[in-house]
């Protein structure tokens, strides 16, 4: 669990109660743990959220000096059940009634939630510790389970209970912290299963349905898809103002009404009257809907049915934008050219992988074509006809990326655009979103992105609803995020949540012979004929070009450049090319041919290259290849100071250990031993 919730209540009853709803609700996705306020508080500076049950000041200075600034700290909303409040409404309207509590913040508190629950036909006045009983015409004392002030015999006491917590609250907590959405739906289910029982257990009249079904409209109103509830005889038990607005925009008083007054009720109604529906398409005022029901239950009793509406109409605007704002995928597997067994081997993994929906992390140096594979994989994907967005994630500051990546609502902060902006991930829902360099977003936004990969949906910058995406991600990254895991710098979870199917992009110098067929397809794109000199191509091959792919063009593009000739000569390539590549070979030529022991340190760290891990001298003069040639640790000590002078090895900390450069791996292949 990686989040902790905490609990600050005034009494420990309270708290004891309030702590097993949030436990019900939060765990196992969340730890929660509470404290009373006359308690000692430890340090909570790790937590994320703070929950406290009253607007005293005193108790929100108790929660704010054991958190940073940085966790956010709630007051509790809170509301009576319902079968406690019937009572109430067998009081003489008028009638003067105390209510008590523990203090008269919290006393004033619940006056309130008795005001907003619409039980307003009462007098009541706040009673608390200090207050006595002086007005002997009280006839009935409200109390929440344990009276607070002494009672006489003749007052009639009218035991409320304690608060359950608003659902609310519940929900909006759940999402910041990931609260799985299937959770989320149960509960609700749940939630308004209690409700319309206790609506039919209580007798209520058609106005107190009203009343209940105003509570479940604020907690709905977060959810922007039409959502409509019904009981088991067909009448309307809620209904969200999306739904409102879609099927009943001119009805004034929809609730308890038959789903048969809806338009298009017809097409609905197999969702109201039998379970195990599938997802249907249909079409409502020239707007598509994906149709998806739940069963409402209590045990085994059916009690009614929850619906809810995906548009897919503004999907598909949506994906006609994305074409023409260019968010296409413009290159196939016929693009990426060459016929080496390394690239050929991506290719076909890429292939297959393409068909499987999951998420691909392509991982390789800077310029071997790691876009272009993306966009190949999306042309050859079940997604190829909806959009494929792209992204460079080390291209933005950290708050300009989120709301790039997941959008915003309107007002989310100064300049945002009026009626706010969806995000890259709702723009790719149906198609592909292809996050490049992935391994430099911060801790921030690598929270949000496990969110939006473990359940496929997003929270605009600023907003409160939950957004539902369907898209493949394709993230893309030259970093180890293996190392970076170790070294605390890029969330695990995340990691394996990206790496589900790996690729590695094989570098230009893994492949060195399809360097004459890249160069050949760069001077057909351009319409340019022109010949490569022996000398010219043979210098080609025995670079290392770190830039890969790009770097390579770039040499073309200087070479036909300056070139006043159809043959190409050595004249013609860059100057640092050329330098670099005799350097090289006189490296090679500095290390002697005759002493072997020299090559075996270079071939004993390249080993360690290829598994990817760092070594010690230590660790490197005791290995087997090195130790059965007599190598001693401070033998070995000195031969590597003669080699880091050539450029062949590199020491690094003692967590980095030693390692052997790209000129020291072509110090090995002149020499013939890899």
């Amino acid at each position: 669990m990686d989040h902790t919730i905490v609990l600050i209540a005034k009494g420990t009853d309270t708290l004891a109660f309030l702590l097993k709803e949030l436990r019900a609700y939060f765990e196992p996705y969340c730890k929660v743990i509470g404290y009373a306020s006359h308690e000692p508080i430890p340090d909570l500076s790790g937590v994320s959220h703070v929950f406290i049950t009253t607007r005293a000041p005193e108790l929100y200075t108790i929660a704010r000096q054991a958190v940073p600034e940085t966790v956010p700290i709630t007051v509790l909303n809170r509301f009576f059940e319902l079968r406690k409040i019937k009572a109430l409404m067998q009081i003489p309207p008028g009638t003067t009634v105390p209510v008590m509590n523990n203090s008269p913040v919290t006393a004033q508190e619940v006056i309130q939630n008795l005001r907003e629950a619409n039980i307003d036909h009462l007098h009541y006045v706040p009673f608390h510790p200090g207050c006595t009983f002086e007005e002997a015409e009280f006839q009935y004392a409200i109390i929440m389970s344990i009276p607070d002030v002494p009672l006489p015999p003749h007052v009639e006491i009218i035991d409320l209970g304690f608060r359950k917590i608003s659902i609310h609250d519940l929900i909006d907590t759940g999402r910041k912290v990931g609260v799985p959405i299937e959770w989320e739906r149960q509960y609700l289910s749940a939630f308004i299963a209690e409700m319309s029982e206790l609506a039919k257990m209580l007798g209520t009249s058609y106005a107190e349905v009203q009343k209940l079904n105003s509570q479940l409209q604020s907690t709905f109103q977060a959810v922007k898809d039409p959502v409509i509830a019904c009981n088991e005889a067909g009448l309307i038990t809620f209904i969200n103002d999306a739904a409102v607005e879609l099927f009943c925009p001119l009805e004034t008083a929809i609730i308890g009404k038959p789903y048969t007054t809806l338009k298009e009720s017809s097409q609905l109604a197999p969702f109201f009257k039998q379970e195990g529906q599938e997802d249907t398409l249909i079409a409502i005022e020239q707007r598509q809907f994906i149709v998806r029901s739940h069963s409402i239950r209590r045990g085994h009793e059916q009690l009614g049915f929850v619906c809810t509406l995906k548009d897919v109409t503004e999907i598909q605007r949506l994906r006609t934008q994305l074409t023409l704002r260019g968010h296409t995928a413009t290159y196939s597997f016929a693009d990426i050219k060459g016929d080496s067994q390394p690239l050929l081997h991506a290719i076909e993994l890429s292939k297959k992988m393409a068909k499987n929906n999951q998420t691909i992390l392509l991982t390789g140096e800077n310029g071997t074509g790691k876009e272009l594979f993306a966009h190949a994989i999306h042309q050859h994907s079940l997604q190829k006809n909806g959009p494929f967005v792209a992204i460079n994630c080390a291209s933005l500051p950290e708050n300009l990326l989120e709301s790039e990546l997941f959008g915003y609502d309107d007002g989310a902060f100064t300049g945002a655009r009026k009626g706010g902006k969806p995000g890259l991930f709702e723009q790719a829902d149906g198609g592909t979103i292809f996050l490049d360099e992935v391994g430099d977003i911060s801790p921030a936004i690598q929270v949000k992105l496990l969110r939006v990969l473990q359940e496929k949906q997003v929270i605009r910058v600023g907003g409160t609803g939950i957004l539902s995406v369907d898209c493949r991600v394709i993230a893309a990254t030259n970093r180890n995020l293996e190392d970076a895991v170790k070294e605390g710098a890029f969330r695990e979870d995340l990691f394996y949540r990206l790496a589900v199917l790996p690729i590695e992009i094989p570098a230009l110098r893994e492949r060195i012979s399809d360097i004459p067929l890249l160069i050949d397809d760069h001077l057909k794109q351009q319409g340019i004929r022109k010949s490569w000199s022996p000398e010219v191509m043979e210098l080609l091959l025995a670079h290392d070009w770190r830039g890969n792919i790009r770097e390579l063009k770039n040499v073309v593009d200087y070479a036909i450049t300056v070139s006043e000739h159809p043959v190409i000569g050595v004249s013609d390539l860059p100057k640092r090319l050329t330098e670099r590549i005799f350097q090289k070979q006189s490296l090679a030529a500095v290390v002697p041919l005759d002493d072997e022991r020299n090559l075996d340190i270079l071939i004993a760290l390249y080993q360690y290259y290829l598994s990817n891990k760092p070594v010690g001298r230590y660790q490197l003069a005791h290995s087997p290849a090195l130790q059965a040639n007599g190598w001693t640790e401070s033998a070995l000590r000195n031969r590597l100071k003669q080699l880091e002078q050539l450029g062949l090895v590199r020491s690094g900390t003692t967590r980095q250990g030693t390692l052997i450069t790209r000129d020291g791996i072509e110090v090995l292949r002149k020499h013939g031993k890899i």
